[in-house]
């Protein structure tokens, strides 16, 4: 994977003084830079925006979350008006508006998210760490979701791409520790774990579109369980339709839809195999109709 941090060296890239060192790879440094008073000079830039055109599995999360952040930094910088406090005000309103978004889910996914701990004490670390990670990333995306917006130059476009940023960096952080634990246990699965740790795993392993090779690794563990019922079949068959998505292959149960919405606000599925007998194949699964489940995805996205 060659990153930002690839491209600069293989440019002999010198970060310009005044600058920090970590503003293209870290996406802390990039959402607290003082885009105001030290813009980012044009090859810079062209970096950070090249990044932002690239395959997830191309670049770091980090890399990404960054340039996510940089660019968005410089836009809304660039059409302030000079020597005024405004744009000082924005920022800080974008990154609070972030911030109130989301309080509110995540204190709601706490409460949603109580389980029986284990007595085991490391099989209790491991429900309790999964717990946190779910609660972050479901407070996350739906905070991405309430702050879509198609301003580009203003509070509300500095808050969606904090909660960009904030998605992916919780991506990434989420799918390093997940792998620690499956170090250490071939699957969390809902015997030893519970339903409830089980089905965080492996929505982390969902989410994990930056590592494929990782995905497809999850998918080999919890197979060995599909059986016994040690995994929920429903959650199987949604990371063997997103490894084959995200590895270019035909999807099998039909749970990826596109990314863009139509115009009159439905999706439609990517591409899918055997598309007679989809939904014969999603009952085997324990999943309903390909349409309903389309049709709930476009109303949270498209507002369909």
């Amino acid at each position: 994977m060659l990153g930002i941090g690839g491209l600069i060296a293989a440019m002999v890239f010198q970060m310009p003084e005044g600058l920090p060192a970590h503003l293209l790879s870290d996406p802390v440094v990039a959402g607290t830079h003082d885009y105001c008073e030290e813009p980012v000079p044009d090859d810079v830039l062209a970096l950070a925006r090249e990044a932002l055109t690239r395959n997830k599995t191309d670049i770091h999360p980090r890399e990404r979350a960054a340039a996510a952040l940089v660019t968005a930094g410089m836009d809304i910088a660039a059409a302030q008006p000079e020597g005024t406090s405004d744009c000082y005000a924005l920022f800080a309103a974008g990154s609070n508006r972030l911030a109130d978004a989301l309080e509110p889910h995540e204190n709601r996914m706490r409460r949603e998210s109580r389980f029986r701990e284990s007595r085991d004490p490391a099989i209790a670390r491991i429900q309790v760490m999964l717990r946190d990670l779910w609660v972050t990333d479901q407070a996350g995306r739906l905070a991405y979701l309430q702050l879509n917006t198609e301003d580009r130059t203003g509070v509300a476009w500095w808050a969606y791409r904090r909660a960009t940023a904030h998605v992916i960096a919780n991506d990434y952080n989420a799918t390093e520790s997940l792998r620690e634990a499956l170090a250490l246990y071939d699957w969390i699965d809902r015997e030893r774990f519970g339903a409830t740790a089980s089905s965080q795993a492996w929505l982390i392993a969902q989410h994990a579109d930056h590592d494929p090779d990782f995905q497809r690794e999850v998918l080999t563990r919890m197979e060995a369980y599909l059986e016994s019922g040690g995994v929920r079949r429903q959650d199987y068959a949604y990371l063997w339709d997103r490894v084959a998505v995200n590895t270019g292959q035909l999807q099998r149960y039909g749970t990826q839809p596109m990314d863009a919405c139509n115009a009159d606000r439905t999706l439609d599925l990517k591409p899918v195999e055997d598309p007679d007998n989809l939904d014969v194949r999603r009952a085997t699964m324990n999943l309903g109709p390909a349409q309903n489940d389309l049709d709930q995805m476009a109303a949270q996205r498209c507002g369909g």
